[in-house]
Protein backbone atom coordinates (compact mmCIF):
# COMPACT_ATOMS: atom_id res chain seq x y z
CA UNK A 1 0.00 0.00 0.00
CA UNK A 2 2.84 2.56 0.68
CA UNK A 3 4.60 1.39 -2.24
CA UNK A 4 1.06 2.77 -4.64
CA UNK A 5 0.91 6.36 -2.99
CA UNK A 6 4.68 6.98 -3.28
CA UNK A 7 4.10 5.96 -6.91
CA UNK A 8 1.60 8.24 -7.05
CA UNK A 9 2.95 11.28 -5.61
CA UNK A 10 5.61 10.55 -8.03
CA UNK A 11 3.30 11.38 -11.50
CA UNK A 12 1.74 14.16 -9.60
CA UNK A 13 4.78 15.96 -8.96
CA UNK A 14 6.09 15.23 -12.62
CA UNK A 15 2.55 16.50 -13.87
CA UNK A 16 3.07 19.48 -12.14
CA UNK A 17 6.50 20.30 -13.17
CA UNK A 18 5.46 19.71 -16.77
CA UNK A 19 2.89 22.38 -16.59
CA UNK A 20 5.29 24.34 -14.64
CA UNK A 21 7.65 24.20 -17.95
CA UNK A 22 5.14 24.99 -19.98
CA UNK A 23 3.42 28.34 -18.93
CA UNK A 24 7.33 29.96 -19.43
CA UNK A 25 6.91 28.50 -22.58
CA UNK A 26 3.45 30.02 -23.84
CA UNK A 27 4.55 33.58 -22.35
CA UNK A 28 7.76 33.56 -24.59
CA UNK A 29 6.20 32.63 -27.60
CA UNK A 30 3.68 35.48 -26.92
CA UNK A 31 -0.24 35.30 -26.94
CA UNK A 32 -2.12 34.77 -30.04
CA UNK A 33 -3.83 38.38 -31.67
CA UNK A 34 -5.43 39.56 -34.42
CA UNK A 35 -4.34 42.52 -36.02
CA UNK A 36 -5.59 45.57 -38.71
CA UNK A 37 -4.38 48.79 -39.67
CA UNK A 38 -5.78 51.92 -38.51
CA UNK A 39 -7.16 53.99 -41.94
CA UNK A 40 -7.67 57.08 -42.50
CA UNK A 41 -10.54 58.45 -45.22
CA UNK A 42 -13.76 59.74 -45.50
CA UNK A 43 -16.46 59.03 -42.69
CA UNK A 44 -20.24 59.18 -43.06
CA UNK A 45 -22.21 59.86 -40.34
CA UNK A 46 -25.56 58.60 -42.03
CA UNK A 47 -29.09 57.46 -40.61
CA UNK A 48 -31.18 54.45 -41.78
CA UNK A 49 -34.99 54.83 -41.05
CA UNK A 50 -37.84 52.59 -42.88
CA UNK A 51 -40.92 54.91 -44.55
CA UNK A 52 -43.85 54.70 -46.78
CA UNK A 53 -43.85 55.07 -50.44
CA UNK A 54 -47.04 57.63 -51.56
CA UNK A 55 -47.91 59.26 -54.69
CA UNK A 56 -46.88 62.63 -55.58
CA UNK A 57 -50.74 63.21 -55.74
CA UNK A 58 -52.83 60.69 -54.38
CA UNK A 59 -56.33 62.15 -54.13
CA UNK A 60 -59.61 60.02 -52.88
CA UNK A 61 -62.41 60.06 -55.19
CA UNK A 62 -66.29 60.72 -53.02
CA UNK A 63 -69.96 60.93 -55.34
CA UNK A 64 -71.43 64.20 -54.07
CA UNK A 65 -75.01 62.79 -54.64
CA UNK A 66 -76.65 59.47 -53.05
CA UNK A 67 -77.57 57.45 -55.72
CA UNK A 68 -76.93 54.40 -57.40
CA UNK A 69 -74.31 53.30 -60.04
CA UNK A 70 -75.73 53.22 -63.67
CA UNK A 71 -72.07 52.79 -65.59
CA UNK A 72 -68.89 52.14 -64.45
CA UNK A 73 -66.27 53.66 -67.06
CA UNK A 74 -63.16 52.72 -65.28
CA UNK A 75 -61.18 49.56 -63.56
CA UNK A 76 -58.15 49.66 -61.68
CA UNK A 77 -55.01 50.16 -62.85
CA UNK A 78 -57.12 52.57 -65.90
CA UNK A 79 -54.96 55.74 -66.72
CA UNK A 80 -56.74 58.88 -66.65
CA UNK A 81 -56.81 62.58 -67.33
CA UNK A 82 -58.33 65.30 -65.30
CA UNK A 83 -61.98 65.47 -65.97
CA UNK A 84 -62.23 61.74 -67.56
CA UNK A 85 -65.31 60.11 -66.00
CA UNK A 86 -65.08 57.77 -63.61
CA UNK A 87 -68.90 56.47 -63.09
CA UNK A 88 -72.50 57.99 -64.04
CA UNK A 89 -75.12 57.00 -61.36
CA UNK A 90 -78.61 57.26 -61.79
CA UNK A 91 -80.02 60.75 -62.60
CA UNK A 92 -84.37 60.16 -62.78
CA UNK A 93 -84.79 62.42 -59.96
CA UNK A 94 -82.51 64.96 -61.18
CA UNK A 95 -83.92 65.07 -64.97
CA UNK A 96 -87.03 65.73 -63.42
CA UNK A 97 -85.62 68.29 -61.81
CA UNK A 98 -83.89 70.32 -64.74
CA UNK A 99 -87.46 69.53 -66.72
CA UNK A 100 -89.54 71.39 -63.66
CA UNK A 101 -86.87 74.87 -63.30
CA UNK A 102 -87.02 74.73 -67.13
CA UNK A 103 -90.42 74.76 -67.24
CA UNK A 104 -90.33 77.40 -64.54
CA UNK A 105 -88.03 79.68 -66.27
CA UNK A 106 -90.32 79.40 -69.75
CA UNK A 107 -93.32 80.55 -67.58
CA UNK A 108 -91.61 82.99 -66.05
CA UNK A 109 -89.72 84.37 -69.32
CA UNK A 110 -93.14 84.86 -71.32
CA UNK A 111 -95.10 86.54 -68.82
CA UNK A 112 -92.23 89.21 -68.49
CA UNK A 113 -92.14 89.40 -72.36
CA UNK A 114 -95.87 89.72 -71.90
CA UNK A 115 -95.65 92.92 -69.27
CA UNK A 116 -92.70 94.31 -71.26
CA UNK A 117 -95.19 94.72 -74.41
CA UNK A 118 -97.66 95.87 -71.79
CA UNK A 119 -95.59 98.53 -70.86
CA UNK A 120 -94.61 99.58 -73.97
CA UNK A 121 -98.36 100.38 -74.91
CA UNK A 122 -99.35 102.00 -71.76
CA UNK A 123 -96.16 104.23 -72.26
CA UNK A 124 -98.11 105.17 -76.01
CA UNK A 125 -101.13 106.19 -74.78
CA UNK A 126 -100.08 107.54 -71.49
CA UNK A 127 -98.02 110.04 -73.56
CA UNK A 128 -101.37 111.16 -75.49
CA UNK A 129 -103.10 111.76 -72.19
CA UNK A 130 -105.18 108.30 -72.61
CA UNK A 131 -104.45 106.45 -69.61
CA UNK A 132 -103.03 108.18 -66.51
CA UNK A 133 -99.76 107.80 -65.80
CA UNK A 134 -100.13 106.00 -62.72
CA UNK A 135 -100.92 103.27 -64.85
CA UNK A 136 -97.64 102.95 -66.36
CA UNK A 137 -95.81 103.23 -63.10
CA UNK A 138 -97.63 100.18 -62.46
CA UNK A 139 -96.75 98.27 -65.38
CA UNK A 140 -93.08 99.24 -64.53
CA UNK A 141 -93.17 97.78 -60.74
CA UNK A 142 -94.70 94.44 -62.42
CA UNK A 143 -92.38 93.66 -65.09
CA UNK A 144 -89.47 94.82 -62.47
CA UNK A 145 -90.67 91.58 -60.55
CA UNK A 146 -91.38 89.51 -63.13
CA UNK A 147 -87.72 89.96 -64.04
CA UNK A 148 -86.62 89.37 -60.64
CA UNK A 149 -88.79 85.88 -60.37
CA UNK A 150 -87.36 84.89 -64.36
CA UNK A 151 -83.64 85.43 -62.41
CA UNK A 152 -84.91 82.91 -59.44
CA UNK A 153 -86.12 80.74 -61.94
CA UNK A 154 -83.12 80.43 -63.85
CA UNK A 155 -80.31 80.44 -61.19
CA UNK A 156 -82.87 77.19 -59.95
CA UNK A 157 -82.30 75.56 -63.18
CA UNK A 158 -78.31 76.03 -63.20
CA UNK A 159 -78.80 74.03 -59.96
CA UNK A 160 -81.04 71.34 -61.37
CA UNK A 161 -77.93 71.34 -63.85
CA UNK A 162 -75.44 71.42 -61.72
CA UNK A 163 -77.26 68.70 -59.58
CA UNK A 164 -77.78 66.58 -62.45
CA UNK A 165 -74.05 67.18 -63.34
CA UNK A 166 -73.00 65.65 -60.05
CA UNK A 167 -74.31 62.11 -61.14
CA UNK A 168 -70.87 62.04 -63.51
CA UNK A 169 -68.35 61.22 -61.17
CA UNK A 170 -65.23 62.69 -63.06
CA UNK A 171 -61.22 62.04 -62.32
CA UNK A 172 -60.07 65.28 -60.49
CA UNK A 173 -56.37 64.65 -61.77
CA UNK A 174 -54.94 63.02 -63.93
CA UNK A 175 -53.08 59.52 -62.43
CA UNK A 176 -53.63 55.93 -62.53
CA UNK A 177 -57.05 54.24 -60.84
CA UNK A 178 -56.24 52.52 -57.74
CA UNK A 179 -58.26 50.94 -54.72
CA UNK A 180 -61.31 50.87 -56.56
CA UNK A 181 -64.08 49.92 -54.42
CA UNK A 182 -67.07 49.83 -56.14
CA UNK A 183 -68.72 47.79 -59.06
CA UNK A 184 -71.77 48.37 -61.48
CA UNK A 185 -74.99 48.69 -59.31
CA UNK A 186 -73.55 49.87 -56.19
CA UNK A 187 -75.06 52.62 -54.14
CA UNK A 188 -72.64 55.32 -53.19
CA UNK A 189 -72.56 57.83 -50.78
CA UNK A 190 -70.58 61.65 -50.60
CA UNK A 191 -69.13 59.49 -47.25
CA UNK A 192 -68.29 56.81 -49.56
CA UNK A 193 -64.74 56.60 -51.51
CA UNK A 194 -65.30 54.82 -54.89
CA UNK A 195 -61.39 54.93 -55.53
CA UNK A 196 -58.24 56.76 -55.81
CA UNK A 197 -56.70 58.34 -58.62
CA UNK A 198 -52.54 58.51 -58.17
CA UNK A 199 -49.93 59.97 -59.87
CA UNK A 200 -46.78 58.31 -59.98
CA UNK A 201 -44.17 59.48 -62.11
CA UNK A 202 -42.47 60.95 -58.91
CA UNK A 203 -43.62 59.27 -55.42
CA UNK A 204 -43.02 60.74 -51.79
CA UNK A 205 -41.57 58.44 -49.27
CA UNK A 206 -42.84 59.42 -46.14
CA UNK A 207 -40.13 59.06 -42.82
CA UNK A 208 -40.85 59.30 -39.10
CA UNK A 209 -37.46 60.31 -38.00
CA UNK A 210 -36.47 60.94 -33.94
CA UNK A 211 -35.83 64.14 -32.13
CA UNK A 212 -31.69 63.52 -33.08
CA UNK A 213 -32.12 63.19 -36.44
CA UNK A 214 -34.74 66.17 -37.29
CA UNK A 215 -32.83 68.71 -35.83
CA UNK A 216 -30.02 67.73 -38.41
CA UNK A 217 -32.22 67.27 -41.36
CA UNK A 218 -32.26 69.68 -44.26
CA UNK A 219 -34.06 69.95 -47.27
CA UNK A 220 -32.04 69.62 -50.36
CA UNK A 221 -30.26 66.65 -48.40
CA UNK A 222 -29.77 63.78 -50.91
CA UNK A 223 -31.39 59.96 -49.69
CA UNK A 224 -30.68 57.00 -50.95
CA UNK A 225 -34.14 55.31 -51.33
CA UNK A 226 -34.04 51.01 -50.99
CA UNK A 227 -37.58 48.94 -50.74
CA UNK A 228 -36.78 45.70 -49.08
CA UNK A 229 -39.04 44.20 -51.64
CA UNK A 230 -37.05 45.08 -54.80
CA UNK A 231 -32.89 43.99 -53.27
CA UNK A 232 -31.57 45.43 -56.59
CA UNK A 233 -33.68 48.78 -56.84
CA UNK A 234 -31.14 51.78 -55.50
CA UNK A 235 -32.81 55.13 -56.18
CA UNK A 236 -31.88 58.56 -55.55
CA UNK A 237 -34.09 61.41 -53.73
CA UNK A 238 -34.33 64.75 -52.01
CA UNK A 239 -35.52 65.85 -48.74
CA UNK A 240 -38.78 67.92 -50.07
CA UNK A 241 -40.42 68.85 -46.63
CA UNK A 242 -39.14 68.86 -43.11
CA UNK A 243 -42.27 69.09 -40.56
CA UNK A 244 -41.79 72.22 -38.56
CA UNK A 245 -43.28 70.63 -35.19
CA UNK A 246 -42.46 67.42 -33.31
CA UNK A 247 -45.35 65.22 -32.37
CA UNK A 248 -45.64 65.20 -28.61
CA UNK A 249 -46.85 61.80 -28.53
CA UNK A 250 -44.35 59.71 -30.55
CA UNK A 251 -41.58 62.38 -30.28
CA UNK A 252 -40.73 61.61 -33.84
CA UNK A 253 -41.24 64.07 -37.32
CA UNK A 254 -42.44 63.94 -40.76
CA UNK A 255 -39.80 64.21 -43.30
CA UNK A 256 -40.86 63.79 -47.46
CA UNK A 257 -38.71 62.59 -49.96
CA UNK A 258 -39.32 62.91 -53.42
CA UNK A 259 -37.87 60.48 -55.95
CA UNK A 260 -38.18 60.16 -59.98
CA UNK A 261 -40.46 57.09 -60.39
CA UNK A 262 -41.02 57.10 -64.89
CA UNK A 263 -40.48 53.38 -64.87
CA UNK A 264 -43.20 52.89 -61.94
CA UNK A 265 -40.88 50.71 -60.02
CA UNK A 266 -41.62 52.06 -56.96
CA UNK A 267 -45.61 51.58 -56.12
CA UNK A 268 -47.34 53.43 -53.30
CA UNK A 269 -47.93 51.51 -50.26
CA UNK A 270 -44.41 49.80 -50.24
CA UNK A 271 -41.99 49.82 -47.55
CA UNK A 272 -39.00 51.64 -48.44
CA UNK A 273 -35.47 51.82 -46.23
CA UNK A 274 -34.18 55.39 -46.34
CA UNK A 275 -30.07 56.24 -45.85
CA UNK A 276 -29.74 59.79 -44.90
CA UNK A 277 -25.73 61.62 -45.04
CA UNK A 278 -25.97 63.56 -41.69
CA UNK A 279 -22.50 64.43 -41.85
CA UNK A 280 -19.14 63.68 -44.20
CA UNK A 281 -15.90 64.32 -42.95
CA UNK A 282 -12.38 63.60 -44.77
CA UNK A 283 -9.17 62.67 -43.15
CA UNK A 284 -10.84 60.96 -40.10
CA UNK A 285 -8.27 58.06 -38.61
CA UNK A 286 -11.00 54.61 -38.00
CA UNK A 287 -10.21 51.75 -36.31
CA UNK A 288 -12.75 48.73 -35.92
CA UNK A 289 -14.81 49.39 -32.94
CA UNK A 290 -14.20 46.17 -31.00
CA UNK A 291 -10.32 46.90 -31.03
CA UNK A 292 -11.37 49.47 -28.36
CA UNK A 293 -11.02 48.91 -24.46
CA UNK A 294 -13.43 51.30 -22.69
CA UNK A 295 -11.85 53.07 -19.57
CA UNK A 296 -13.52 54.43 -16.42
CA UNK A 297 -13.45 57.77 -18.07
CA UNK A 298 -14.83 56.43 -22.03
CA UNK A 299 -18.11 57.86 -20.49
CA UNK A 300 -17.08 61.28 -19.50
CA UNK A 301 -14.03 62.47 -21.04
CA UNK A 302 -13.90 59.82 -24.16
CA UNK A 303 -10.40 58.41 -23.30
CA UNK A 304 -9.86 54.57 -23.87
CA UNK A 305 -7.53 51.84 -24.69
CA UNK A 306 -6.45 50.29 -27.92
CA UNK A 307 -3.00 47.87 -27.90
CA UNK A 308 -0.45 48.64 -30.84
CA UNK A 309 1.76 45.80 -32.29
CA UNK A 310 5.34 46.86 -32.58
CA UNK A 311 6.74 43.53 -34.08
CA UNK A 312 6.26 40.65 -31.18
CA UNK A 313 5.24 43.40 -28.45
CA UNK A 314 2.25 45.00 -27.88
CA UNK A 315 2.21 48.60 -26.63
CA UNK A 316 -0.51 50.51 -24.53
CA UNK A 317 -2.13 53.47 -26.17
CA UNK A 318 -4.05 56.04 -24.26
CA UNK A 319 -6.68 57.55 -26.96
CA UNK A 320 -9.62 59.77 -27.35
CA UNK A 321 -12.23 58.77 -29.44
CA UNK A 322 -15.18 60.08 -31.67
CA UNK A 323 -18.13 59.28 -33.30
CA UNK A 324 -18.88 55.94 -34.51
CA UNK A 325 -19.59 55.10 -38.17
CA UNK A 326 -21.10 51.21 -38.42
CA UNK A 327 -18.26 48.99 -37.31
CA UNK A 328 -15.66 51.12 -37.14
CA UNK A 329 -14.96 54.29 -34.36
CA UNK A 330 -12.66 57.80 -35.20
CA UNK A 331 -9.65 57.86 -33.28
CA UNK A 332 -10.16 61.52 -32.41
CA UNK A 333 -5.84 61.79 -30.66
CA UNK A 334 -3.64 59.35 -29.71
CA UNK A 335 -3.24 56.72 -33.25
CA UNK A 336 -1.39 57.80 -36.39
CA UNK A 337 -3.31 56.07 -39.59
CA UNK A 338 -1.58 53.09 -40.93
CA UNK A 339 -0.63 51.77 -37.34
CA UNK A 340 -1.70 48.08 -36.93
CA UNK A 341 -4.13 47.78 -33.78
CA UNK A 342 -4.91 44.82 -31.53
CA UNK A 343 -8.38 43.54 -32.67
CA UNK A 344 -8.80 40.32 -31.18
CA UNK A 345 -7.29 39.40 -27.87
CA UNK A 346 -6.48 42.55 -26.65
CA UNK A 347 -8.46 42.46 -23.35
CA UNK A 348 -5.48 40.05 -21.92
CA UNK A 349 -2.94 41.78 -22.65
CA UNK A 350 -0.25 44.71 -21.49
CA UNK A 351 2.15 46.95 -22.16
CA UNK A 352 5.34 45.11 -22.98
CA UNK A 353 3.51 41.82 -23.36
CA UNK A 354 5.09 39.54 -26.38
CA UNK A 355 2.46 38.41 -28.51
CA UNK A 356 2.06 36.59 -32.04
CA UNK A 357 0.30 37.99 -34.66
CA UNK A 358 -1.73 35.60 -36.20
CA UNK A 359 -1.34 35.06 -40.39
CA UNK A 360 2.30 35.73 -39.44
CA UNK A 361 5.67 33.95 -39.40
CA UNK A 362 8.25 34.23 -36.94
CA UNK A 363 10.00 36.25 -39.57
CA UNK A 364 7.84 39.08 -39.76
CA UNK A 365 4.75 40.30 -41.62
CA UNK A 366 4.51 39.13 -45.09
Amino acid sequence: MRAGVVVLVGVLASACGASEAAAPAVAERGRLVVVEPSVSGVAEERVTMLGDVQGEVEVRVFAQVPERIRVLHVQEGDHVEAGDPIATLEADLQATGVAQAGAAVEAASSARDQLRADLDRATRLAATGAIPRAQVDALAAQLRASEAQVAQVSAAHRSAGAQRARTVIRAPVAGTVALLAVQDGDMVAPTMPICSVVRTTRVKVALRVTEQDWVRIREGMEVEIAPPALEEVVRRGTVSRVSPVIDRMTRTAMVEVMVDNADGVLRPGMVARAGVVLARREGVTMIAGRAVVMTPETDTDHRAVVFVAEGETARRRDVRIGVRYGERIEIAEGLAAGERVVVEGQHLLRDGAPIRVAGESAAGPG
